[in-house]
């Protein structure tokens, strides 16, 4: 079950990201903080991610198992076309994909990695922004190391697309529906 990240399930949230520390760092290609970090530093940016989510500017989700209050990971829908702006994709890629087109990314525990949740849960995000989201385009990004997410996304009747981002260094693989 996926719920808005927010400040009722930010415990959840935490505690399933510091369950995950190598996850967490392939997903992240090192940028987030993982020893040391705790939950007021989550707090801080549960809140931001909530006030992006309340001004329809971004949304993260808690991904929730269902009968044991236990965070599973998160989903994030950010603006794609922020992104490319971000990275100075040319104007001919920028008008490739409608202006409202999402980018997806997620991550899951470390414990369930291999267990087949990805391939669930990347089929129901999948199937929910094409049929049930107010969205045209949606693209799924990973890095090459996220390995079951990888696997998940190729099961699914997605094509991989190359993007010419400039600013970008990450070597991030890119999944379009067909």
């Amino acid at each position: 079950m996926a719920k808005p990240l927010t400040k009722d399930v930010a415990a959840l949230d935490y505690a399933a990201y510091m369950a995950s520390p190598d996850v967490v760092r392939v997903h992240s290609d090192g940028r987030w903080p993982v020893e040391g970090f705790t939950l007021q530093q989550d707090l801080k940016l549960v809140a931001k991610h909530q006030a992006d989510h309340e001004a329809r500017r971004a949304f993260t989700f808690v991904l929730l198992a269902t009968l044991e209050g236990e965070a599973l990971g998160c989903l994030y829908l950010n603006p794609l076309h922020e992104y490319l702006r971000r990275v100075r994709a040319k104007p001919q890629t920028m008008d490739t994909f409608p202006p409202d087109s999402a980018m997806v990314t997620f991550w899951l525990r470390q414990d369930q990695q291999g267990t087949g949740l990805a391939e669930v849960v990347a089929e129901a995000v999948n199937d929910w922004l094409v049929n049930d989201w107010p969205i045209k385009m949606h693209l799924f990004r990973i890095l090459p190391g996220e390995w079951t997410s990888r696997a998940a996304l190729e099961r699914l009747p997605l094509r991989r697309i190359d993007l010419l981002l400039p600013g970008e260094e990450r070597p991030y693989l890119w999944y379009q529906p067909r």
